[in-house]
């Protein structure tokens, strides 16, 4: 079933409204699985090779601003811009016309992209000193920072073309393809993991930065294919001209330019961090790096799936109905969804934070210390787990009207708050202070936008709330039970290296899911009762059919 049955459906059932989301956030979310587990292959062999120390931070500095670039563009800044005004083409003015629109966007997007480079490439010793003062002062760990930036920084052309690709398969209810596309840039990085450093100067980490680009080249390339099979494609005859006269395109940089020039604050969180944590013990920026990394993989699984498929999904509803009760319907079952797996899943890694550390990166050059400080920043950015999902989805309303401003002067409160709780605590509490003034500020940015929701829903979505505080205490019992599990565990089977400790790890994390999902179903939470009911259906199938 596409995309477009299942939002023609929905209007005329209010429960079909909510089934675009759940059936397309498993396609989404099986590819996002994928791309996390290589994204962890990869991050493993980093972390084998520089550990979080000196060379590590360098790399992690130089590559935060095209990283920070990725997660903007990939995660909705230009699809925000780009997706609502491609599905009205589409759907008002047919397919030839949707092309057009695509490609003047690339056409403009690219002169844009290349005026950025040139300034990036320039600027990058400025950008350095701004980003990591704690490294400018050395003239060795400076040359080293900004030929990293230097190198690295083309990435943004990839990905910002990877992007447009990934809109235009969303738009046409294709969602698999782009999900699965992050696969094809983790393997540029491992590639470059394995780099020869006889290439590179003498420096393995130049072999890293040559995988970025790699990576990215792939990301963008693994989309464009697929796209040109489908029914928008790229107008190779479009010229500039034609394209800067092009209305739609227009359009979609006027909506992306409010999001650019906040760009240092959406996304500015992370450069506090780095700020910061320059100014502290070497290997703290490499340490928010891993334990970020560890907080992406529900946050990827689940929360950007779901907001990934409901801009469509709003578009669609906005342009047929008006979308206001149907819109408010589908928030509420996207937002409880998110809610649901992101409140246990912040209790699981807290819970198992310091062994699932050690078995995923406590190896080579990644000594305990390091296992330390990852572990003190993962406790956090958990805090803010459910916050950092929230706040994607529920801009997507915002995003579904055409209003990208409204989100970056909430976001702007929120590094406020950040960097007023980071330059605070980070000398008296270290990297905890940086990574869970990361997640207040977070609290704060989804706190106003959902106090601007009802200017597009004519009411304030009070519902999306509904299942929190039995979520909450179901997240604490599997706390409290995963812990003393673990601990049992732990005690009287001491883990005897990686395979001893994965053994043991992974049944108490079956353990901990069947104990939340049997008490969400037990006291009757729709998201609880409805994963049960599909488990008891296949082992049902199972028993049936056991062969």
């Amino acid at each position: 079933m596409e995309l477009s049955e299942n939002v023609k459906e929905s209007t005329s059932s209010p429960d079909a409204a909510v089934h675009p989301i759940r059936k397309r956030m498993l396609s989404v979310s099986a590819a996002t699985f994928l791309s996390r587990i290589t994204g962890f292959v990869r991050d493993m062999l980093i972390a084998y090779g520089f550990g979080t120390g000196e060379t590590s931070d360098l790399f992690y500095i130089g590559y935060r601003i095209p990283n920070m670039l990725r997660e903007l563009f990939a995660e909705g800044t230009l699809s925000s811009a780009f997706i609502p005004e491609l599905t009205r083409t589409l759907k008002e003015e047919g397919e030839e016309r949707a092309s057009r629109l695509m490609t003047a966007v690339s056409l403009l997007l690219c002169l844009i992209l290349l005026v950025i480079l040139v300034a990036g490439e320039v600027l990058a010793p400025v950008l350095f000193r701004i980003l990591a003062p704690g490294y400018a002062s050395n003239p060795d760990t400076r040359g080293v920072g900004v030929a990293l930036i230097r190198l690295m920084f083309p990435f943004l052309l990839f990905i910002s073309f990877s992007a447009l690709a990934m809109g235009a398969l969303n738009v046409q209810g294709r969602f698999f393809i782009p999900a699965l596309s992050p696969v094809f840039f983790s393997a540029g990085l491992i590639a470059g993991v394995f780099f020869p450093s006889s290439l590179t100067g003498g420096h393995p980490v130049f072999g890293l930065a040559f995988g970025v680009l790699l990576g990215g080249l792939l990301q963008w390339v693994v989309q464009w294919g697929p796209l040109g099979k489908g029914r928008i494609h790229f107008l190779p005859s479009l010229g500039m001209r034609e394209a800067w006269k092009d209305a739609g395109a227009r359009k979609v940089l006027r909506l992306l330019l409010p999001s650019i020039g906040g760009l240092w604050v959406t996304q500015g969180n992370l450069l506090i961090a780095t700020f910061f944590g320059s100014l502290m013990l070497s290997g703290t920026i490499s340490a928010l790096y891993y334990a970020m990394r560890l907080v992406q993989f529900p946050l990827g699984l689940i929360g950007a799936a779901i907001a990934t498929v409901l801009l469509p999904v709003l578009s669609r509803q906005r342009l047929e109905t008006g979308g206001t009760e149907q819109s408010i319907r589908t928030l509420a079952d996207a937002y409880r969804l998110s809610l649901f797996f992101m409140l246990p899943a912040s209790a699981g890694l807290v819970a198992l934070g310091d062994p699932l550390i050690k078995l995923l990166f406590q190896h080579g050059s990644f000594a305990a210390q390091s296992t330390v400080m990852t572990r003190e920043a993962l406790w956090g950015y958990a805090l803010g787990l459910w916050s950092f999902s929230g706040v994607r989805i529920l801009v997507r309303v915002y995003y579904a009207h055409q209003d990208t401003r409204f989100p970056v002067w909430a976001a702007f409160w929120g590094l406020l708050t950040n960097l007023a709780l980071s330059a605070a605590l980070y000398r008296s509490i270290g990297i905890l202070a940086l990574a869970a003034g990361i997640s207040v500020g977070s609290l704060v940015n989804q706190t106003i936008i959902f106090a601007g929701l009802k200017k597009y829903l004519t009411k304030t979505p009070w519902e999306i709330f509904g299942n929190t505080l039995p979520v909450l205490g179901a997240s604490a019992v599997l706390y409290a039970g995963v812990r003393l599990f673990w601990q049992g565990v732990a005690s009287v089977f001491p883990p005897q290296g990686s395979l001893w400790l994965a053994g043991e790890i992974l049944p108490v994390i079956v353990l901990g899911l069947g104990l939340y999902l049997g008490i969400t179903s037990l006291i009757g939470i729709r998201e609880g009762v409805s994963i049960v009911r599909e488990i008891r259906k296949i082992g049902k199938i199972g028993k049936k059919n056991p062969f």
